[in-house]
């Protein structure tokens, strides 16, 4: 049955977000209008159209727009009137200005050894833009601010090099243009939706027009309610809630939602949007539709997964990459050449290495290991990419970069063989648009190697914001400046703690604070603050006839406090707020199906792996059992700086291999001199670290391999000293390999090490350089019945089974015996806590235990049942399969009601 469950409404004619009314005298006397963002200039034209759709057939498009973009606009006008100080210059774009303020930060020898160029290209930039619109006379920075004015002289020289021109540069040029009368004076000019004017701005607009007015929003009589939620995730789903439930009973109100921090907060408030108006949208073969809402946050371009993909190609230049970087390119969509199941086996291969980087020749080499049994084509691409790469000098201009990295992702198949979507297409056209500003940075003449370029392009990448385009919808999640002069039928202003309403003072770290205050910058002054705060609540509250206010009461375990700001609201409790009500789709009745059989395992049809580690699971988890050996689930193992646990272990066991393959017996350890036992050892652990020092060449320079030779040594030196206090022994096999069936369970065993003694009794021993117990082998389920079952199917009877403990902190033997004396710290069972009263006793035990095990596995048991919590700690990554944490809540459910 084909599942559309999301909330589809008639269309139905929405009132403009912006009330034209306050406004509407000024349009039609052809007034200039200027807003501070160019949503705001959007929604008033937008409801300039519709006020004059209903009575006239056509009319003028009104002058509004956003002040950037005008002061832009007036500047082309000056160029194209021939103002030679406008066209004594280009503009500056972002990318430009940031590579500029980078070198003159890096090219700055006097400067403090704390300051990182690419750290401070940003904030140097931002606050030369505050020093320009704050009007801040040069002669106060070069008294007070000594640092920054040697950068900005800098600056000012290499711009004048390039002949290129700040925003702020074409304010000045504006203001000499107006008064010179190359462009005419603005009769009347209003601004609309600004909290807040910079001095420059100020300046330009009072001495171009004689009538410069702020907009007053129409008097509306709020009915404003606070409410307090838990925490920030309680405050998000209730808005998301209030939401929903006012828009399924009016879907053509407008219903606002204004979010501190809404960039940071974005993807989870959508995530809660999209989950109540589209509940089958994250399902597989849903086409790919609008969100009934709109965001007014974007996110950086960068960040968007077509793009991320490109950037992250790219990459492939580097010669190392994390581990991570490897798999992501493996699992993007964007890129021809293997299907998916190469790609999981590549992902596999690239895993199992066991490393937190790789270099990218050792990708291509993996891709091409996975290509010989799959025969696809993407070694060749990846090679081709590399030679491309080669093709270019060390160095070189960004448009040669750039033409580089086209070529590249052309041979690589980007964007993909499937059409794109609307929001993707969307997505690709904003960054051709970005390129072109990437390359305009050739205007600086300077040549950069790859790396250099590629970090260009990603800041760029992350620098530009994208905003998909999408219908108008009835649900609107704005940040508070674009809600700024917006009009709603029902608007929820979440956030109102003391800790950011009034906002808290954020200082310029590169400008004295008393000039920062004297100028009036913005987050300076905690008076000036809470009055700004003040006016935009109540302009906010003024936007809709009904205002909820929130604040979240904890973050964390911090308390949080309304802020004061909203002391005399009336509260509301979180209970008594609308929410959707009904279900949005026809739920049928489930049949309830047992999974806790799978079928029974054939021996014949059905190969199985893993050993004694089948036993060990099936008594830990009969489910995770099943998942894990007879549907293959498999985890590789985490990345790790230097060797893991495993890899120490391993050189471990080597080690004594080799060790006791020449001394055969404790007769001749005995017998050996210090000095040539200690020659032994040193060459052992050599032979040992050789394969280890070719394939990890990357890990294995001479400092850790000296390391590690003076750590396995030891580590030997210390256990041949417990294995001297030993009776006489001789070694009877090293890493037996066997083959054999336990009740019809084919098994693969490897036995570390079989001991004869001096009366031909055997004992079996097993090295551990962790920790392991005896208690283990105890109890109705054993939690590790590795040694024991070494025991049972053996063909030799041996008398002991023990653990070898090889670790600094307390080298022994532990383990049962048949009889003491065998081995220091084995002797027989006492009856004691959970051991059984005699060796006999207790191999019967492991026999009954093994045998209930093993038919379970057989035929087929794999319930959801924990048996200690070795699954439970250790088998984490099986619980998307398993869902216990489901299971969990289903029973904790039942139990409230």
């Amino acid at each position: 049955m084909k599942d559309d469950s999301r909330i589809t409404k008639k269309p139905t004619m929405m009132r403009p977000l912006f009330d034209i009314g306050p406004l509407r005298e000024d349009l039609g006397n052809g007034a200039l209008i200027l807003t501070p963002n160019n949503r705001l200039a959007s929604k008033i034209r937008q409801a300039w159209g519709f006020s004059q759709h209903s009575c006239a057939l056509h009319w003028s498009a009104p002058e509004v727009y956003a002040l950037e973009q005008w002061i832009h606009e007036q500047w082309l006008r000056c160029c194209d009137a021939g103002f030679i100080e406008a066209a004594a210059g280009s503009g500056l774009s972002t990318a430009m200005e940031l590579f500029l303020w980078e070198q003159v930060v890096a090219e700055d020898r006097e400067r403090p050894a704390t300051v990182l160029p690419a750290n401070f290209a940003r904030l140097v930039s931002n606050s030369y833009a505050n020093i320009q619109n704050y009007l801040v006379p040069d002669t106060r920075l070069q008294q007070e601010a000594p640092l920054l004015w040697r950068w900005i002289s800098h600056f000012r020289e290499k711009l004048r090099q390039h002949s290129l021109i700040t925003s702020a540069d074409k304010v000045k040029i504006l203001q000499r243009a107006y008064s010179c009368g190359i462009l005419p004076p603005v009769p009347t000019i209003t601004l609309c939706g600004f909290d807040n004017l910079h001095p420059l701005h100020r300046e330009l607009l009072e001495g171009i027009s004689n009538n410069l007015t702020f907009t007053e929003t129409e008097p509306v009589q709020p009915q404003p309610q606070q409410v307090a939620l838990y925490d920030e995730q309680a405050e998000l789903t209730a808005a998301a809630d209030w939401a929903v439930a006012h828009y399924l009973a009016a879907p053509e109100a407008r219903i606002g939602i204004l979010v501190p921090e809404l960039p940071k907060l974005r993807n989870k408030i959508a995530r809660l949007l999209r989950t109540r108006l589209q509940p089958g949208y994250g399902a597989p073969g849903q086409l790919r539709a609008s969100a009934p809402f709109n965001l007014s946050a974007g996110i950086p371009l960068a960040e968007t997964p077509l793009i991320a993909s490109a950037l992250l190609l790219l990459t492939l230049n580097r010669a190392e990459l994390p581990l991570t970087d490897f798999c992501r390119m493996l699992n993007a969509p964007f890129w021809s050449g293997l299907s998916p199941e190469p790609r999981a086996k590549a992902e596999l291969l690239l895993r199992k290495q066991g490393r937190v980087s790789l270099r990218s020749s050792e990708f291509r080499h993996l891709v091409s290991e996975v290509e010989k049994i799959t025969g696809s084509a993407m070694s060749q691409q990846l090679s081709q990419m590399d030679v491309q790469r080669r093709a270019l000098p060390a160095t070189a201009g960004f448009s040669a970069w750039l033409t580089l990295f086209q070529q590249q992702l052309t041979t690589l198949g980007w964007p993909g063989e499937r059409t794109l979507d609307s929001e993707e297409y969307q997505q690709r056209q904003h960054w051709l648009d970005m390129l072109e500003q990437y390359r305009s940075l050739d205007q600086l003449n300077c040549k950069v190697n790859l790396n250099e370029a590629l970090q260009q392009l990603q800041q760029l990448a992350y620098g530009t914001i994208f905003q998909a385009e999408t219908p108008d919808s009835s649900i609107q999640v704005l940040g508070f400046l674009e809600g700024a002069g917006l009009h709603f039928d029902h608007l929820w202003i979440m956030g109102l703690d003391n800790r950011r309403w009034p906002q808290p003072t954020a200082l310029n770290p590169l400008l004295p604070v008393g000039l920062q205050r004297e100028f009036g910058m913005s987050r300076t002054d905690p008076g000036r603050e809470r009055e700004l705060a003040e006016r935009q609540l109540a302009n906010l509250m003024k936007a809709a006839p009904k205002v909820i206010l929130s604040y979240s009461q904890f973050d964390g375990d911090q308390q949080l406090q309304p802020t004061n700001l909203i002391a005399g609201v009336a509260k509301i409790e979180p209970d008594k707020l609308p929410r959707k009500t009904g279900q949005v789709t026809d739920f049928v009745t489930l049949e309830p199906v047992s999974c806790e059989f799978a079928p029974p395992l054939d021996t014949a049809k059905e190969a199985v792996r893993g050993g004694t580690r089948i036993l060990k699971n099936q008594a830990s988890c009969p489910f995770n059992a099943f998942a894990i050996h007879r549907l293959g689930a498999e985890q590789p193992r985490e990345p790790s700086i230097g060797l893991n646990a495993g890899d120490r272990g391993s050189l471990i066991h080597e080690c004594l291999r080799q060790l006791w393959q020449h001394l055969e017996n404790q007769q001749q350890l005995l017998a050996l001199p210090e000095p040539e036992l200690a020659s032994l050892i040193e060459s052992t652990v050599n032979t040992a670290l050789k394969p280890w020092q070719m394939r990890r060449a990357d890990l294995f320079g001479k400092a850790f391999t000296r390391i590690e030779q003076q750590r396995l040594a030891g580590l030997l030196k210390q256990w041949l000293t417990v294995e001297k206090q030993r009776p006489p022994f001789s070694v009877a096999a090293l890493e037996k390999h066997e083959n054999t069936q336990f009740c019809g369970l084919p098994l693969h065993l490897v036995i570390d090490r079989i001991d004869q003694l001096a009366d031909g009794q055997t004992v079996i021993i097993d090295y551990k350089t962790g920790k392991a117990a005896t208690s283990q082998w105890l109890g109705d389920r054993p939690e590790d019945l590795q040694l024991p079952l070494y025991l049972l199917c053996s063909e030799t009877p041996a008398s002991a089974i023990c653990f070898a403990l090889i670790n600094p902190s307390e080298p022994l033997f532990t383990g049962y015996s048949e009889a003491d004396g065998l081995l220091p710290g084995v002797a027989p069972p006492k009856g004691k806590k959970n051991e059984l009263e005699s060796w006999q006793a207790l191999m019967d035990h492991w026999q009954q235990a093994a045998v209930t095990l093993v038919d379970e596995f057989k035929a087929g048991y794999a319930a959801v049942s924990f048996h200690g919590d070795y699954a439970k700690r250790y088998q984490t990554e099986l619980e998307p399969l398993n869902r216990v944490a489901e299971r969990q809540q289903l029973f904790a459910d039942e139990d409230e009601v």
